[in-house]
């Protein structure tokens, strides 16, 4: 019955614009009993009934609003008598007798109609002889959508009860959520199927599917005993089942191993024909028919979705804001399974990195706080990626062993409630003794990355060596605190040695290090325990060539090679920090990435290669702004951060908008570009670039240079008297300095009694 006056509808849409957040605060529906038709595979028309068991929160309660899209409501009783409602748009709004906090009424919805979907990804679809249900629209606000196919309280953070009454033409059956209890055949020849689930859920996880369906039943050994397993798949699918889910039961136990027993009645999977994508249903998860074909190319998706009865079902966000509880830990259990089935996990994680900084701002269109993530990119990179590489960079800060005791009790606390992330957070700090909250401000609350850099490494003698850390952010509003960094140092020999957890707070930290040998440099993260604001790669080489560094932008090409030897390529997604104010000539530095770059070993020579890509949303989209052309282009060098940028010089190859722009050698240090005047001139080429390290020393110095362009070296004291000359035949070389006084020296290279470069050096 409808009430058409605009003053009423008006009324209305005031009261839900202002009660919309506080609707659960008033209202619950302790449980759904579904009654529907869905045999009209030619009209698409489903009817039926709607059975509402609701609880009133607050005294004086005397109207609810359901949310019904698509539908049409055709009658409402409370208890047996009718009632007067309003349908306006996708909003219900029934008048019930007066109802006092406590109270519980019992309500019939009767509705009908073609349903709908959403226009991007969730809804009601039918395919062919099949109809199914998708629970969330990927476009749609609020993004559950219960309402697309019976009349609910849609909102993630109210968990209700379920029955299933639906009734299917002959031959074909219904698959819902719980445990299958009865079917029914009519005179009609159609059919009844009645599913039961007791577990409370919300509204988005609440399942159908219609078709002809096989079910393949298994079972599996859980921690609180046996628990059927039932694919439903079409008869062409059936076949290809045992294929597809050959590992799900391995992969159950370490679910339980490490997160807790298996709570749900069933695992349940259905498969439907949407195109893309895949649904975390409570016991009845939405397949795409593609994605069971007998192999396991789909097994990240199913096992993502298994995955979401412990994060997202059992548990779920409060708000889509905090997507991240549900698909962050979904799609970190894709990396686990990778490492628990093909020792993958690390590697998993670095693609996950990778694609990540590459892409999140193209795709999600800015850097977000996890827990303030616009509800246009719910299920975007953020969400997913991102969650599930925070996550990762948590089990470094927890350690494994509080990691996974935590999150089961976690989980055990909060079962079948919603959670939010300070929530999160604070729980998981009372219960392992750590202060988490540092990590939820600096990886949950604020956008973006953190990212780290080595500065220089000062030599205090004895083996022990001071590496001083900058910290930066790429879109961050502040910089971490105590973030537990590992420190690995590099022999000229290509020896490692990692001091783990060294912590890192603010701009510039010095972390102190024993070392047993004397660093060439320095690698933070080496073993990617955090997901920063870096993609690198490191590689041993040993012959001539072209060598690629992953997806840094940046390759080698190497000339000649003495023997093997190791670089380390970092791909910053941050930018350098830059002289203020500029030179003159110059306009502006990369405001949004830099390389550092290492070679140790062998003796090389060959030249770097960087790419400069300035399509849009590129990372060198913008380095031109105002009108500049590719001759205002500099590349930008120095060997560390504690020395001057200079330009030097270089060739570009390749379109206006994806070049390779190359140097002439394979210098270590750092990279960069700028934009200046087409006249400013590039450092002298016949300057040769040198590296001492390390600096302070106390023994011996290692002399980094291009030995094809100097002949000599000569050290003079403070008052410019020569110490001593040293012929340079090689590009690293060492100078032994053990019987020189402590203080300030100058070092100067020639080339046929040209000084062709120089460095004060210090003696400890």
């Amino acid at each position: 019955m409808y009430k058409n006056t605009l003053l009423s509808f008006l009324f209305l849409m005031t009261c839900a614009l202002t009660n919309a957040q506080q609707r659960t605060d008033s209202v619950h529906i302790a449980h759904y009993d579904l009654h529907l038709s869905v045999v009209d595979f030619t009209n698409h028309v489903i009817d039926g009934y709607t059975d509402l068991t609701t609880v009133s929160k607050i005294n004086n309660l005397n109207q609810i609003r359901l949310d019904l899209k698509y539908l049409t409501c055709d009658s409402v009783f409370v208890g047996a008598s009718a009632t007067t409602f309003t349908q306006f748009g996708e909003h219900i709004y029934i008048n019930v007798p007066t109802m006092q906090s406590g109270d519980t009424v019992a309500m019939r919805v009767h509705y009908h109609g073609t349903p709908g979907h959403d226009d991007g990804f969730g809804g009601f679809y039918y395919s062919g002889e099949y109809a199914y249900i998708v629970g969330v629209a990927l476009h749609d606000q609020p993004h559950a959508y219960g309402r697309c196919w019976f009349p609910c309280m849609d909102e993630f953070t109210d968990k209700s009860t379920y029955s299933f009454h639906i009734r299917t033409e002959n031959g074909k059956m219904a698959v819902c959520n719980g445990m299958l209890t009865d079917s029914l055949t009519l005179a009609d020849g159609t059919c009844i199927w009645e599913w039961h689930l007791d577990n409370p859920i919300p509204t988005y996880l609440a399942s159908m599917a219609v078709g002809e369906y096989l079910c393949y039943a298994d079972t599996f050994q859980g921690m609180n005993g046996v628990i059927p397993i039932q694919i439903h798949a079409s008869p062409t699918i059936y076949p290809n089942i045992p294929g597809s889910f050959a590992n799900l039961k391995p992969v159950l136990h370490k679910f339980e191993e490490h997160f807790g027993p298996y709570v749900w009645p069933r695992v349940g999977y259905v498969c439907v024909a949407m195109t893309g994508g895949a649904m975390e249903h409570a016991t009845n998860i939405a397949l795409p028919n593609a994605a069971v074909n007998g192999g396991l190319q789909y097994e990240g998706t199913i096992m993502h979705e298994l995955f979401h009865h412990w994060f997202g079902d059992l548990i779920t966000c409060e708000r889509p804001e905090e997507m991240w509880i549900n698909e962050g830990f979904a799609d970190y259990s894709e990396s686990l399974v990778m490492g628990w089935l093909y020792d993958y996990y690390i590697e998993n994680i670095v693609d996950v990195h990778t694609s990540t900084l590459q892409d999140i701002v193209k795709r999600d269109g800015g850097l977000y706080a996890l827990d303030n993530v616009p509800q246009e990119y719910t299920y975007g990179m953020h969400s997913y990626q991102k969650g599930g590489l925070v996550i990762h960079s948590l089990r470094t800060y927890m350690g494994d062993s509080l990691f996974f005791s935590c999150l089961r009790q976690l989980l055990n606390h909060y079962a079948y409630q919603n959670i939010n992330s300070e929530e999160f957070f604070t729980y998981l700090t009372q219960i392992s003794g750590l202060n988490l909250m540092n990590f939820y401000e600096d990886w949950i609350h604020q956008p973006g990355f953190l990212d780290f850099e080595v500065d220089n490494i000062i030599d205090h003698a004895c083996g022990v060596y001071e590496v001083m850390v900058r910290q930066s952010g790429y879109g961050t509003n502040h910089l971490g605190t105590e973030v537990p960094l590992d420190v690995t140092l590099v022999s000229e020999d290509m020896q490692f040695h990692t001091i783990e957890n060294l912590p890192v707070t603010g701009e510039t930290s010095g972390l102190m290090v024993f070392c047993p040998f004397s660093p060439a440099f320095a690698i933070l993260n080496y073993h990617n325990k955090l997901s920063d604001a870096t993609i690198d790669e490191t590689k041993k080489v040993g012959a001539t060539g072209t060598v690629t560094f992953g997806n840094t932008y940046c390759s080698a090409n190497i000339s000649s090679i003495s023997d093997t030897a190791l670089f380390r390529v970092e791909h910053h997604y941050v930018a350098p920090n830059a002289p203020s104010p500029l030179p003159e000539g110059y306009y502006r530095y990369s405001q949004t990435h830099y390389w550092t770059v290492h070679n140790t070993g062998g003796t090389v020579e060959g030249g770097w290669r960087f790419r400069l890509i300035r399509g849009a949303n590129q990372l060198d989209y913008n380095l031109f702004d105002g009108g500049f052309a590719l001759e205002n282009l500099k590349l930008m060098y120095r060997p560390d951060a504690t020395e001057e940028w200079i330009s030097v010089p270089f060739t570009r190859s390749g379109s206006p908008y994806n070049s390779t722009v190359t140097t002439n050698d394979l210098l270590s240090g750092q990279y960069c570009f700028a934009i200046a005047d087409e006249d400013v001139a590039v450092s002298d080429p016949s300057m040769v670039r040198l590296s001492v390290y390390p600096n302070p020393a106390q023994n011996s110095i290692t002399v980094k240079t291009d030995a094809s362009k100097v002949d000599k070296a000569v050290l003079y004291d403070s008052l410019g008297r020569k110490i001593m000359t040293v012929k340079i035949g090689q590009n690293t070389q060492s100078i032994d300095i053990n019987n020189l006084r402590s203080g300030n020296y100058i070092l100067t290279l020639y080339k046929k009694g040209k000084s062709v470069a120089r460095q004060m050096i210090t003696k400890s």
